[in-house]
């Protein structure tokens, strides 16, 4: 099957691309916040704020993102204007996954339905590729509701690298590549320190506005983070895996190619995970799975045998090409609601809107 998504074109100012965002997505920006806070509560059975009281937590956030950028604060901005909403509630659709770490004092993971899981990363260097270029790719596996506000948002900036980056309506960015050769995707991973910081969208977009991979990884591992997120960067030679809680960092080894999933792997991060928050073994399968797809394909690796790849479904329907159960409510079924496949020094992004199982990837180049 072939699903199309939209494509945005953003250019000028910050507040100028956000303004056109907020305007080419209105419709859906507007039911995109007037429903989040219910995908939120029905996610945590023990959460009892509402949604006002949500938008207040995620105003925490705000002094951090005005010191760490505040082109993309004018940018929600120009979201919030051009949609007819405010910027709060354009603040609170950007921290869909901080809101992950709400949690009762002491409880942990355990508030966190059995159902969860997320998403699959692949990252392949040059010299592990048929053709000698890096691979970059992912499953972004949120509740299916998600998928309904997919759109690609085609970025030029007045002043630096353009950018194709993946998002949701209202959102400033996902996962992406940019002009400069930098491409990036990410696995949402619980750490016990999350805190007031910087939002993952603002670090994605900040990482995809350098001019230089090491300044890209620099907006990962050096930024005051809110939450824990492991950022897969690559491109202009050189390629990192990096685990982020809020608070500290480790850079793992990439022996050709890499698969991670919703779990540290490193000693040092596996200290800060939070207790029982994988309510089962679905993110160690389908880490198994793909490391060892990788593993036995080293060298001759191809876009195309990770788009194979990201069909999988060893551990159904738990797998890499997630599934929610028969019957689940959008609200609560985790599916894989797009799949990525980069070429960093190319410019060029895949999507695949939906499960690749299912749907066609679509190729954007800058």
């Amino acid at each position: 099957m072939s699903r199309t998504l939209p494509v945005i074109e953003l250019a000028g100012t910050p507040f100028e691309m956000g303004l056109a965002h907020g305007r080419a997505m209105k419709e859906a920006i507007t039911d995109f916040t007037a429903s989040i806070a219910a995908v939120h509560q029905a996610n945590n059975g023990y959460l009892k704020a509402g949604h006002d009281s949500l938008v207040s937590f995620c105003l925490r956030n705000l002094g951090f993102l005005e010191k760490f950028s505040p082109g993309l604060v004018d940018e929600m901005r120009g979201i919030a204007e051009g949609a007819g909403t405010t910027f709060e509630e354009i603040l609170h659709l950007n921290c869909f996954l901080e809101l992950e770490d709400v949690r009762a004092p002491g409880l942990g993971g355990r508030l966190l339905p059995d159902s969860l899981w997320g998403c699959t990363t692949i990252n392949v260097l040059a010299g592990a590729s048929a053709n000698g270029r890096p691979i970059l790719a992912q499953t972004y596996d949120m509740e299916k509701y998600y998928g309904k506000y997919l759109c690609l948002l085609r970025l030029r900036p007045e002043n630096g690298p353009q950018a194709l980056v993946v998002s949701f309506a209202g959102i400033l960015g996902l996962c992406g590549v940019s002009s400069a050769g930098v491409g990036l995707v990410i696995n949402k991973v619980a750490a016990t320190d999350a805190r007031p910081g910087v939002i993952y969208p603002f670090i994605v977009r900040k990482a995809l506005a350098a001019e230089r991979i090491g300044d890209a990884l620099g907006a990962a591992i050096f930024s005051p983070r809110a939450t824990g997120i492991n950022y897969q960067l690559a491109g202009s030679g050189a390629a990192f895996c990096a685990e982020t809680s809020a608070t500290t960092y480790a850079l793992l080894d990439i022996p050709g190619a890499i698969a991670h999933t919703n779990h540290y792997l490193s000693e040092r991060m596996r200290a800060f995970e939070t207790p029982n928050w994988l309510s089962h073994g679905g993110s160690m399968v389908r880490r198994q799975v793909a490391q060892g797809f990788l593993d036995a394909r080293l060298g001759r690796l191809t876009p195309e045998s990770v788009k194979e790849l990201s069909a999988n479904h060893v551990n159904h329907p738990r797998c890499i090409c997630a599934h929610g159960f028969p019957g689940e409510d959008e609200r609560t079924a985790f599916h894989t609601v797009f799949a990525v496949v980069m070429d960093p020094d190319a410019g060029i992004i895949e999507v695949c809107p939906g499960n690749p199982c299912e749907n066609a990837y679509h190729r954007h180049t800058l």
